[in-house]
C-alpha cells in the first residue's frame, strides 16, 4: 500500500486491516460505517467516502485473482445476511457499500470476471414485499445487476398498469421466470455482475427454476456464489469459479451435489 493511501484512509478513519471486517454480519459492520458516515457534514461524508473508497482499492488490488474472488463472494454473502440484522435502507448505507463492496465488484470486473451472486430462499411468513424492494436496492449499490422471477413480476405488474402486489405474484412469476433467465444469460455473456434473486413464500416456487442461474458447467470469465440456506450464523453458501481456478473444495461441494 502506498504512503499516500494509508495516509488518506487514515485520514478518513478508516484503517481497518483487512477486507473481510468490512460487511461482517454478526458485528453488524455494515450499519457500523453506515453511522459514521451520517454523522459527518456533507463535504467531511465525501471525503470520507472518497478516502474508504480508496482504501478499499489498495487492498483489493494487491490481492492475486483466486483471493480476490473468494473475498467478492464473502461480501455479497455478508450483504445478503446484514439485510436480516436490522439494517435500514438510506443514503449512508448506499455510499457504504458503494465504496467497499462495490470497489471489489469493479476490480474482480477489471480483471474480466463478473460476479453472480443467486439466492434461493423460501421466506415463509417474512415481509416478501420488503424484500423484494429492500435487496435490489441494497445490491446495486454494491455493484450488481438485480433480477429475478419475482422481482420481474412485480415489473410487470407496474407495466400492466396495476399495483405491485406479492399476492399477485403467481400469475406473473412464469413470465417472470422466462425474462428473468433471458436477463442473467445476458449477464453471462457480457461479463456483467449480477445478483439472481429468487425468494419466495414456500419452498415449491423455487422447483427447477435456478437451471440457468447457476449452471451446470464453469463458466469463463463467471464467478458464481450460490446460497439456498437460511442468512443465518453458521449457514454455508456455495460458490463456482471460472474454469482452470484453485478453489477450496467445501464450496464446491454444494454446487456439485445440488447439479
Amino acid at each position: 500500500m502506498t504512503d499516500s493511501g494509508t495516509a488518506a484512509a487514515s485520514a478518513g478513519g478508516w484503517d481497518f486491516p483487512t477486507l473481510a471486517y468490512l460487511w461482517d454480519a454478526p458485528s453488524r459492520a455494515i450499519v457500523a460505517g453506515a453511522d459514521k458516515l451520517e454523522a459527518l457534514s456533507d463535504v467531511e461524508r465525501e471525503q470520507s467516502v472518497a478516502a474508504l473508497s480508496q482504501r478499499v482499492g489498495l487492498l483489493a488490488g494487491v490481492l492475486d485473482d483466486r483471493d480476490l474472488m473468494l473475498i467478492a463472494a464473502v461480501a455479497v454473502d455478508d450483504v445478503y445476511k446484514s439485510c436480516f440484522q436490522e439494517l435500514f435502507w438510506g443514503q449512508s448505507v448506499a455510499d457504504y457499500l458503494a465504496a467497499t463492496a462495490g470497489v471489489v465488484v469493479q476490480e474482480l470486473e477489471r480483471r474480466g470476471v463478473a460476479l453472480h451472486y443467486v439466492i434461493s430462499n423460501a421466506l415463509g411468513d417474512a415481509d416478501l414485499h420488503g424484500m423484494l424492494t429492500g435487496l435490489p436496492a441494497v445490491f446495486s449499490a454494491a455493484g450488481l445487476f438485480v433480477v429475478g422471477p419475482q422481482v420481474v413480476a412485480l415489473y410487470l405488474m407496474e407495466q400492466s398498469g396495476q399495483p405491485r402486489d406479492v399476492d399477485a405474484i403467481p400469475r406473473y412469476r412464469d413470465e417472470g421466470q422466462i425474462m428473468a433467465d433471458e436477463l442473467i444469460e445476458r449477464c453471462h455473456r457480457e461479463r456483467r455482475s449480477s445478483l439472481y434473486l429468487h425468494i419466495d413464500v414456500d419452498d415449491t416456487a423455487t422447483d427447477g427454476a435456478l437451471n440457468v442461474a447457476v449452471p451446470r458447467n464453469r463458466i469463463p470469465g463467471a464467478l458464481v456464489v450460490y446460497r439456498d440456506e437460511a442468512p443465518v450464523q453458521g449457514s454455508l453458501m456455495h460458490a463456482m469459479p471460472p474454469p482452470g481456478t484453485d478453489w477450496p473444495a467445501r464450496l464446491l461441494k454444494g454446487i456439485s451435489e445440488r447439479t
